[in-house]
């Protein structure tokens, strides 16, 4: 059972890292700030005049190719899942995420150098209760392969099942309770990964210039292609989590109930946050 008489935390300090970007391929830089209560969190633009901010909320979702994009006024950054991840699962309410670039590094590939970051800079509880959202009824996305469901719950839980047919490993099922703990032990490691037949399209797109197997798994012909072999036997569908959890972060609150989640992707992913975002807006998160 979630206890809801919680307070906010964010940062105590900063941390800071840099790193090849996934999809422009550049060196890019990072920085997490603490950040006022209620404020959530903000990404920064230092690169451009004025440092634009843009907020990481659902309504501000852009384009989910591949990855989740948000923008405000005309100003953007993509791939933000990961990082929203790490700071969602430890705790981390409020943020001000400092980027000199449109993409933030994409590191190995996974939450963990996030977390580490954060961990690096402590936590700080404060003077402000904690805004939940429990679900009381079942809200669905249906998007060809990709079904999600929340239902109501005691906790915030995720249930997901994933199936690639490219190898007989693939076909992966996993529930975990979303908390600091299960996230860091069961989630933070595991690697974003690809089809190799998916690879061709996507350089064409423009996407994946700065991919290798230093960030990324690959499936080919059976096969499982990742340096230092697989973090977990299910690496895939804890990757899946991750990002469910990054998206669904993008509803602004914590929630309690369990997402079940077949084969999901960005856009049913989103799809679920800006559904939520439009229950929410009609009723009053809970605070105590």
């Amino acid at each position: 059972m979630t206890k809801l008489n919680q307070k906010q935390q964010t940062l105590k300090g900063t941390a800071r890292y840099s790193g090849i970007t996934l999809h422009t391929g550049v060196r890019a830089h990072i920085k997490l700030n603490p950040a006022p209560a209620n404020s959530g969190v903000t990404l920064v633009r230092v690169d451009l005049p004025e440092r634009p901010e843009i907020r990481a909320v659902a309504t501000n979702v852009v384009d989910v190719q591949r990855a989740t994009t948000i923008a405000e006024n005309g100003i953007g950054v993509h791939t933000v899942e990961h990082v929203l991840a790490a700071l969602y699962a430890c705790g981390i309410d409020n943020a001000l995420i400092e980027m000199d670039g449109p993409e933030p590094p994409i590191a190995d590939g996974s939450s963990a150098p996030y977390v580490a970051m954060i961990q690096e800079a402590g936590f700080e509880i404060q003077d402000a209760s904690r805004k939940f959202y429990r679900v009381t009824e079942p809200h669905y996305v249906n998007m060809g392969d990709s079904k999600l469901v929340i239902l109501p719950a005691d906790e915030y839980r995720i249930s997901c099942a994933v199936k690639y047919g490219e190898s007989m490993m693939d076909s992966q099922y996993l529930s975990v309770p979303v908390n600091k703990d299960s996230f860091i032990n069961d989630v933070s490691k595991a690697r974003t990964f690809c089809l190799y037949t998916e690879i061709a399209q996507l350089m064409v797109k423009g996407l994946i210039r700065g991919g290798s197997l230093e960030n990324a798994v690959v499936l080919k012909d059976g096969v499982v292609v990742c340096k230092d072999g697989l973090r977990y036997p299910d690496e895939f569908v804890r990757h899946k989590i991750l990002d469910v959890i990054g998206d669904l972060s993008l509803v602004g609150c914590r929630l309690i109930g369990e997402i079940i989640a077949i084969k999901p992707g960005h856009p049913s992913n989103v799809a679920l946050a800006q559904k939520l975002v439009g229950v929410m807006s009609t009723s009053v998160p809970s605070e105590e």
